[in-house]
């Protein structure tokens, strides 16, 4: 097996996503007790990881959300644009990022899921690559976001939910602890 993928239960081999020390993602959630949830769930967040994955090796094209993302959907697309904008400002990541309030609604047939979260920047930053200087700001509503991911069960693997559409709300105070 690769030092780059790791092998979940039903055999699937998923990237393996190591940060550097001074960044940090926390999930503050509950874990769903339906196993369909719980999947699409774990999923959406390997999503938002994979982006961040992205951001610290400067790599716009990385496998990781291309892997967590439907071709061609919104998502990818989304995935893509925020790491090209760190990568063109030269910049990488610090601190935490804390996620709250997840909730899973499946759809249909249960083979999609429209998962919803929290995400609290207020101590998370943006980092130059070349200094390394940290670029803090004042805490505000700006660092508040409400993730909308539409999880797709992916047809080819299984075990795998895909990030097919997202909606993010910007200065979402309703996320402030």
């Amino acid at each position: 097996m690769s030092p780059t993928a790791s092998q979940n239960a039903s055999g699937l081999k998923r990237p393996k996503l190591t940060f550097p020390s001074d960044f940090r993602m926390e999930f503050d959630r509950a874990e769903p007790s339906d196993a369909k949830q719980a999947a699409a769930l774990h999923d959406a967040e390997n999503f938002v990881r994979a982006i961040n994955y992205g951001i610290v090796q400067q790599d716009m094209e990385h496998s990781a959300y291309k892997f967590y993302s439907t071709p061609g959907g919104s998502a990818q697309t989304y995935a893509k644009k925020q790491i090209q904008q760190y990568v063109d400002g030269g910049w990488t990541i610090t601190g935490v990022q804390r996620y709250t309030r997840a909730n899973v609604e499946m759809a249909g047939d249960g083979s999609r899921a429209s998962v919803s979260f929290c995400d609290d920047d207020s101590k998370f930053y943006g980092k130059e690559v070349k200094t390394q200087k940290v670029l803090k700001t004042e805490p505000s509503d700006k660092d508040y976001y409400f993730f909308e991911i539409v999880m797709t069960a992916s047809k080819d693997a299984k075990g795998l939910w895909t990030a097919e559409t997202i909606e993010v709300q910007e200065e979402a105070t309703q996320c402030k602890a």
